[in-house]
């Protein structure tokens, strides 16, 4: 008995009524094998498929061979499979197991589903890309045209809840508890600085000793697989103990090794990526050594490039990989990080639909009528930003047109069953060379490592001789390459693309269908730096020198293979382009305006570019229009220190005293007496006048020099109105008149009061502060001694007079005898030259 088969009726039951299920059951409980099964009965489904859906082609594999040996059938019969590169279904099959890219082709050839009575989404905590997009377009299929379709979503982790409340009313949601043997989990504080391998090794030798079963170990990625094999090689593990390796990259038969359980009493140490961590059970594990780091593909929706970035797996997948030390018997588990950092990872995996290239996804639905921007409904919505990267990659290739429909070729790119890019490649080199090597060159851009191990080192040719060399090296490929070779030649067959043409070189034929595949990965070479360019985009690259096939005088590149984790892209394949092949749909031709800061003026050039990357540009002679006017007044208001005319801050005709003098009566006046108010009046940004200001005197202008000889004092009148005008100069006076007659000019700046500049002698007879703006402000007073330096700096005269100016009168009557100095200052008589009064 396992878990799930007390919960088997009641998914049996809401199938029956027509409802969808969302079941959470954690590894072990038995529910990708159970569920299945227990449909195969269920009349209502009227002998239809019930199709599950599994995100990896090994577990799609793994379930349907356990399914058929349950059954005592070969595979194929009752229970088959369709992954990538095999397929073995009949007449007679009733349950199919299949990858998710399997069942998108599926739903994109028959968007009904005519075959399926149920469809199965299972291991959706995954989240990766497909996933979501299948359970998406499911929703959609059964709300809009086959409500009688069942849909039974399964997860060992996520939270039911949200999922039943996408798929609508009448959503049976269950829990089923779980049944796993105790494991015993230990956390190791490592090193962070050293190497992974040299890390997680003791961890593995201490888990061999640890237990009698199989030892799985979890790693981030291929290499990381091989470098931990080397050093494990170099110990004195036993005769009983054997290494094997389990990424997606092996052969069926490769992967089913890993997993299958062994007649004899030899060991595994598995060393595998998270291809291992659900669905796929190992037999005989009982300890599990984990590294904590997973690889996943990070898009940069700037550049349009997916790169695998290393890092944390979260909480659930960590709980996920230790149960499978639980599974047969009672188990260890190594954790290669703390406790605490335990607590402060993320709970669930971030879903890949909020980090992944959409590109795939987008074309699928543009292929079903969808409207990506609006209608469509997303279980997850994606970011908007890589919604509209998507959508402007397939503009790029030529599979959507202006207003997102998919066009004719389009409809070719998606009847392929490879990524957008590849498959343009194909169709594009398709035109010129034949289908063999075409399927080679593309499935060397899809396939990470097309080589055996022993076989001949090419890593330093280019992709057209590699293409060449792998044609005429047949057997030195692994099979799992050579597979992908005959599906991706089989599949431009049916897809009845033209023949080629006309004859071309496979240098230049393959350089061109790179072009087209990739046309936002354009490069032209910095002058001077041969090793390094800019691509489409504003992109810095790198390490062009270290490809050995490249003509290093070569203007133009294409670089294909380019790794987008750093400040500048490492490019590690590239083929040289000529600049005729451009598309011309992608080649503008026009003026750019630009502020050269230095010389304060505008610079025009006339710039050819493709797509974004400038080719060719020319200086010319600016005319003053809009762009130049509307590039000034941007340069003008983000240095207005440099721009406002006589700006010294106690000049009455400074812009920038004018403004303030006009804000201070905003603020503390408001509105006037007759109770009118100005538009300025109810405005209190007064930068945004200055700011319009600005924007008209911009126009018929090129320079600050000419901006500087603008009358801004009229049109700042003129766009206040000549009455607030007059108001602000009586309540924020420029002048103001002291007791011996003289007149001195106000001072007003933005971080400090009004303030004057008087000698002490000119204010003899002041009892009390000035004050300005309707009494409401005091002005700073700057009183000078006869040299013109300040004294004191007061806004409180009558207190200086009282408390201060005793002490000052003796120490400059002494320095200056011939100056008027009374004992008695509010009472004495102010002189306009600080002398004393002549006597009458």
């Amino acid at each position: 008995m396992l878990p799930i088969d007390d919960v088997l009726p009641l998914v049996c039951q809401a199938v029956k009524e027509g409802q969808s299920v969302v079941l959470k059951a954690p590894p072990g409980a038995g529910k990708t094998t159970g569920v299945p099964l227990a449909l195969l009965n269920i009349a209502e489904l009227n002998q239809q498929q019930i199709w599950v859906i599994q995100p990896r082609r090994l577990a799609a594999r793994s379930v349907a061979e356990f399914l058929a040996r349950s059954l005592r059938e070969p595979v194929g019969k009752t229970i088959g499979y369709h992954v990538r590169l095999d397929r073995k279904e009949s007449a007679s099959t009733r349950v199919l197991l299949m990858t998710t890219g399997m069942f998108l082709r599926r739903m994109q050839s028959d968007p009904l589903l005519e075959q399926a009575g149920c469809v199965i989404l299972d291991e959706f905590h995954e989240r990766s890309l497909e996933l979501d997009l299948a359970l998406s377009m499911t929703k959609r299929l059964q709300t809009q045209l086959r409500d009688e379709l069942r849909v039974i979503v399964m997860s060992a982790t996520l939270d039911p809840q949200p999922i039943a409340e996408f798929l609508g009313d009448g959503v049976q949601s269950l829990d089923c508890p779980g049944r796993c043997f105790p494991v015993e989990v230990m956390h190791h504080e490592t090193n962070p600085r050293d190497r992974l391998e040299q890390s997680i090794t003791p961890l593995i030798i201490q888990a061999t000793r640890e237990t009698e079963g199989h030892v799985l170990v979890f790693l981030p990625g291929i290499a990381d697989i091989h470098r931990v094999s080397d050093v494990l090689a170099n110990h004195a593990l036993g005769t009983d103990i054997k290494i094997v390796k389990l990424h997606g990259s092996l052969s069926p038969s490769q992967q089913d090794e890993a997993i299958r359980g062994e007649a004899s009493e030899v060991r595994k140490i598995i060393l595998s990526t998270n291809i291992a961590e659900t669905s796929v059970t190992v037999e005989g594990v009982t300890a599990v050594v984990d590294s904590g780091l997973a690889k996943v593909p990070v898009l940069d929706s700037r550049l349009g490039l997916t790169r695998l970035q290393t890092g944390p797996i979260s909480i659930a997948s960590a709980d996920q990989r230790a149960g499978r030390a639980g599974r047969t018997a009672p188990g260890i588990c190594h954790r290669m990080w703390s406790a605490k950092t335990h607590r402060s990872r993320r709970e669930y995996d971030q879903p890949e639909i909020l980090r992944g290239d959409l590109a795939a996804s987008v074309l699928m639905l543009a292929t079903l009528g969808e409207d990506v921007d609006d209608s469509f409904v997303w279980f997850t919505s994606p970011p908007e930003h890589s919604i509209e990267s998507a959508v402007q990659r397939l503009r790029l290739l030529g599979a959507l047109d202006s207003s997102n429909r998919i066009t004719s070729l389009g409809w070719q790119i998606a009847g392929l069953p490879l990524d957008p890019r590849i498959a343009r490649f194909a169709i594009a080199a398709g035109e010129f060379l034949p289908t063999k090597q075409v399927a080679i060159a593309a499935g060397m851009l899809s396939e990470p490592d097309p080589l055996d191990r022993e076989s001949a080192n090419i890593a330093n040719m280019s992709l057209p001789e590699k293409t060449r060399w792998i044609a005429s090296h047949p057997r030195s490929v692994s099979r799992t390459f050579d597979s992908v070779v005959r599906q991706i030649e089989q599949s431009v067959k049916d897809a009845c693309l033209n023949s080629p043409s006309s004859s071309m070189r496979a240098d230049e034929a393959i350089a061109r269908g790179l072009l087209a595949a990739y046309p936002d990965r354009v490069v032209m070479r910095r002058e001077g730096d041969p090793d390094r360019g800019v691509m489409v985009g504003r992109r810095g690259v790198q390490g062009l020198l270290a490809l050995p096939y490249l003509d290093r005088d070569a203007e133009f590149l294409l670089c294909y293979d380019v790794d987008g984790s750093r400040s500048e892209s490492r490019v590690w394949g590239a083929v040289t382009i000529d600049s005729d092949w451009l598309p011309p749909a992608q080649l503008t031709h026009g003026v750019d305006v630009d502020f050269d800061a230095g010389r304060e003026t505008i610079l025009c050039r006339s710039v050819r570019r493709y797509v974004d990357l400038i080719l060719k540009e020319t200086p010319i002679a600016c005319e003053t229009n809009e762009a130049t006017a509307e590039r000034l007044f941007l340069e003008a208001i983000k240095a207005p220190d440099r721009v406002v005319p006589d700006a010294a801050p106690n000049d009455e005709n400074s812009l920038a005293a004018c403004l303030h003098r006009i804000e201070l009566v905003q603020k503390y006046c408001g509105k006037s007496n007759s109770g009118s108010s100005s538009d300025l009046e109810s405005t209190s940004d007064i930068g945004q006048w200055w700011a319009e200001v600005c924007r008209e005197l911009c126009h018929g202008r090129r320079s600050f020099a000419e901006l500087r000889r603008a009358p801004w004092k009229d049109h700042l009148i003129g766009r206040i109105g000549y009455d607030f005008w007059q108001r602000v100069q009586a309540e924020a006076p420029t002048h103001l008149t002291l007791p011996s007659g003289n007149r001195v000019r106000i001072g007003y700046a933005v971080d400090r009061p009004p303030w004057i500049e008087a000698r002490i002698q000119e204010c003899f007879g002041w009892h009390e502060t000035p004050r300005i703006l309707g009494g409401r402000v005091m002005v700073q007073l700057h009183l000078l001694g006869p040299n013109r330096r300040p004294q004191q700096i007061t806004d409180d005269l009558a207190s200086f007079w009282k408390n201060t100016y005793g002490e000052i009168r003796k120490e400059l009557r002494r320095r200056y005898p011939k100056h008027h100095w009374p004992e008695d200052p509010q009472q004495a008589t102010a002189t306009t030259n600080g002398l004393k009064p002549l006597k009458s």
